[in-house]
């Protein structure tokens, strides 16, 4: 049956070529051709590239990738910073150092980098092999700047700032400290004697650190006025927090480092805030541990 088929096919085959023109059956000729031509060297090639790779073992190799390993990274304030500026710009060693500061990183000093050293990036972070950790959580800070493993033994970094700087990655702002994280001394400026320790004494119990207490150093008399709340640059928002403590009082920034704060008490002064009266803190919320990237050394 398969060869009756098979003959039949033949047949209707041959019949159809010799049906054609010449002309027809030079053109058909012709394709066979020019498709021989194209189809027979692909076949020759493809089969020996398949040949080629499979016996470089391409196809049964397994390809692994190195990825980065996530760490905890070390905490901000366990390891030394300092801050150099290479950008020619005054000051900016000692905007950014403070800036860190705020962000709890630990900053030992501030200062302008050699005359020639230049660096075209946002800021080149020098590091040793134990400061790797470190080098990386600093690095976050500052968007565009590179590592440079110089050494240095330890776990502290330098950062340079650089010609490419324009500002540190944003971060949240910062909230209030809470009573227990603020040291307040208390001054009396008024004939009642006692008052400064009384006062102090009542802010203890609300949650504040005690400071020193007596008569106010600078001898200012405040006859008009219920109390002062002086600070430094760092201690804004304690300020304000013992703000809410103390009704009328007003807000005066010195010159002094660190986040204490100084309740002058002036001669309107009567009674501290009603602790029902002073808005609630909030509920402290555990923020999840940072962590680093440690780039990937394993050879491909």
């Amino acid at each position: 049956m398969l060869f009756r088929h098979w003959d039949a096919w033949r047949r209707r085959r041959a019949e159809a070529y010799l049906a054609l023109s010449p002309e027809q059956r030079y053109r058909k000729h012709q394709w066979r051709q020019i498709a021989a031509f194209i189809t027979l060297p692909g076949i020759v090639l493809g089969t020996a590239s398949f040949a080629a790779a499979y016996g470089s073992g391409i196809f049964d190799r397994e390809t692994t990738t190195c990825q980065p390993q996530v760490v905890q990274a070390p905490a901000r304030p366990s390891f030394r910073v300092t801050v150099l500026n290479a950008t020619g710009e005054p000051g900016l060693a000692t905007t950014v150092g403070k800036e860190l500061t705020r962000r709890h990183f630990k900053i030992v000093e501030m200062t302008t980098a050699p005359a020639d050293l230049y660096v075209k990036a946002s800021g080149m972070i020098y590091y040793g092999s134990a400061g790797l950790n470190q080098a990386l959580l600093l690095q976050k800070q500052l968007p565009g700047s590179v590592l440079f493993n110089d050494g240095r033994t330890g776990t502290g970094v330098a950062l340079v700032i650089g010609s490419g700087y324009k500002a540190l990655a944003p971060a949240p702002a910062p909230e209030m400290p809470r009573p227990s994280q603020i040291t307040v001394n208390v001054y009396n400026t008024t004939f009642h004697e006692g008052l400064a320790k009384t006062v102090q004494d009542e802010l203890a119990a609300r949650g504040f650190r005690k400071g020193k207490t007596g008569n106010d150093p600078l001898k200012t008399f405040l006859p008009k006025t219920t109390a002062v709340i002086r600070y430094g640059e760092d201690g804004d928002l304690a300020a304000k927090r013992l703000l809410q403590h103390v009704p009328g009082a007003t807000l005066t920034k010195d010159g002094r480092s660190g986040t204490s704060v100084d309740l002058v008490i002036g001669n309107t002064f009567t009674a501290l805030t009603p602790i029902d009266e002073v808005p609630p803190l909030p509920v402290e919320k555990k923020a999840p541990p940072e962590t680093v990237a440690v780039p990937c050394t394993k050879a491909d």
